[in-house]
């Protein structure tokens, strides 16, 4: 399962309160990242997420769980997308958008490739 940890101080409420929905067009693919929700014991949250890569178009959610020394940033099981380039994509821009926001680090990944420096915003509600 594709995942990336940050390491650092971070609470789900800053990051509640930090998000903004933005879309990112790279080439042909588009992520659009809508709302965020956060659970009642600020331990975890899910990032409502939309990833159109070759005429295909995929809806799930990004999990974000707080963890010893940082957060854990991965796939919500139960949406279980197809693992394709734009979902781990889609994956890396927000891990990088939540490491800007908390100032952290970047821990153990398994898609490091798809780490990269700022994407562009084409839009935001």
């Amino acid at each position: 399962m594709p995942h990336i940890l940050l390491e650092g101080r971070a609470s789900i409420p800053q990051l509640q309160a930090a998000h903004q929905p933005f879309a990112v067009r790279e080439g042909e693919r588009l992520v659009k990242v809508e709302r965020f929700y956060a659970d009642e014991r600020g331990e975890a949250a899910l990032v409502e997420t939309l990833v159109v890569e070759r005429g295909h178009t995929q809806k799930f959610f990004i999990l974000v769980a707080v963890r010893p020394g940082g957060l854990a940033v991965r796939l919500e099981p139960m949406t279980d997308p197809e693992k394709s380039p734009g979902v781990k994509r889609a994956l890396a821009i927000v891990a990088e958008r939540l490491r800007r926001v908390t100032g952290g680090r970047y821990g153990s990944t398994n898609i490091s490739e798809y780490l990269s420096g700022d994407a562009p915003v084409v839009g935001s509600d």
